[in-house]
């Protein structure tokens, strides 16, 4: 071949790899996005183990994705959680609060509960938590999938089981709240006002006086128990340990 059919070839040849190379780099530069994807840990997050031993309930925040999922995958001697994370490509919303669950496929039993490091998942289970028998009249439990939260309440430990049930005034407009939190962790009540709980020294607190949320606080030695009103018409002192008086 001479040389001036040899020039053409290579000339060919680099115009066809430009070429390539060109729709390489478009189609890189005009890609779509994909959906990140992702397992996480439950630490930090309130868990409950429900009374039947299969529900699993976790309170969780989350922005800029979809809501999250709770997985679980269980063995014999095990059962490991962790949070399902979707994230789509530009997606940037405020998010949301809220409960999710899940369930097993038998009891938890004896099973142990780990998170995705394979570390104990801290959790509380429904079998020990307390009731009101007595709720003042025309309140109801939160809907389900509902969060369990007050603006200026503290947020519950994660580090130790922990649980909190909410109680709404009727169903319309938000108006009263009523939160029974209990943590396993004795403490000594706040300063505050003083009263009895079943026996136990307990305190009314309240950060803001102009119209924050009002909690009574006290320890039976084993748990400490927080009941809460919030949201205009709040509950009264007495109606306050007429709750607690009445957990079973």
């Amino acid at each position: 071949m001479s040389k001036h059919g040899r020039r053409i070839r290579l000339t060919a040849g680099a115009a066809i790899a430009l070429l390539g190379g060109g729709f390489a780099i478009n189609a890189w530069m005009n890609r779509v996005p994909e959906t990140r994807v992702y397992e996480g840990t439950v630490a930090g997050q309130l868990l409950l183990v429900g009374s039947d031993g299969r529900t699993l309930t976790l309170s969780i925040g989350w922005g800029c994705e979809k809501q999250p999922e709770l997985v679980v995958r269980e063995s014999a001697d095990a059962v490991k959680v962790s949070l399902r994370h979707t994230v789509p490509p530009g997606f940037c919303d405020p998010g949301g609060i809220g409960q999710i669950t899940t369930h097993l496929n038998r009891p938890l039993g004896t099973r142990a509960l780990n998170d995705a490091t394979g570390k104990p998942a801290v959790h509380f289970d429904e079998r020990d938590l307390l009731r009101p028998v007595f709720l003042p009249e025309n309140y109801s439990p939160y809907p389900a999938g509902r969060m369990v939260h007050l603006p200026g309440l503290a947020p519950l430990p994660t580090d130790t089981p922990a649980w909190a049930s909410g109680y709404r005034l009727g169903t319309g407009p938000e108006q009263g709240n009523l939160i029974i939190s209990q943590t396993l962790r004795n403490s000594a009540p706040p300063e505050g006002r003083a009263a009895l709980v079943k026996g136990h020294p307990a305190a009314i607190t309240q950060s803001d006086p102009n119209g924050g949320p009002r909690s009574l606080t006290w320890s039976d030695g084993t748990y400490t128990f927080v009941v809460t009103t919030g949201a205009p018409p709040r509950l009264s002192d007495e109606e306050l340990v007429r709750v607690a008086e009445n957990l079973r």
